[in-house]
């Protein structure tokens, strides 16, 4: 069940970041062909395509956290030098629990953000909506590191060795 929920996030993330990705990337060549060749810009390309890099940043913390790629600090390392998968597991509560507080935090600028009426510069669409992905993003890396916490074996071992 869990190996499904992580996998399942993963797919569904990889494509939206992916697609994310791809539009930046139309935009911005669409904005710099438009201004070389024929002497116009498009309107809030540029603008919709920060939007597009945000979502897919975002996006890219849950990939990592799927991957096992992201950083993790070592310093407590040597508390239980003898008994790795307990740091493992510690570390994957402990990263859970933060996540989920960073949900709430983000939760809370999102709700501010709607209260307030909050608009996009040029454009004037209300930010709110595409400022989710915050949110979303923390409580899908706390998701993760709690089903790794329960079960480590769904976690891909990517860690370098340490020295020494």
């Amino acid at each position: 069940m869990l190996s499904a929920i992580v996998k399942g996030l993963k797919l569904v993330e990889s494509i939206v970041a992916t697609i994310a990705y791809a539009a930046v990337a139309t935009l911005l060549i669409v904005d710099v062909v438009g201004r070389e060749l024929f002497a116009t810009s498009f309107l809030g390309a540029q603008q919709v395509a920060v939007y597009g890099a945000i979502i897919a940043g975002f996006l890219g913390l849950t990939l990592a956290t799927s991957d096992n790629a992201h950083l993790r600090p070592g310093f407590m390392d040597f508390v239980f030098a003898k008994n790795e998968v307990l740091v493992k597991r510690i570390g994957d509560f402990v990263s859970a629990v933060f996540f989920f507080a960073s949900a709430l935090v983000a939760a809370n600028f999102v709700g501010i953000s709607m209260g307030s009426g909050d608009r996009a510069p040029v454009l004037y669409f209300f930010v709110w909506p595409l400022q989710l992905v915050i949110p979303y993003a923390f409580i899908s890396a706390g998701v993760k590191h709690l089903a790794f916490g329960i079960q480590p074996q769904l976690k891909i071992d990517k860690q370098p060795e340490r020295p020494g």
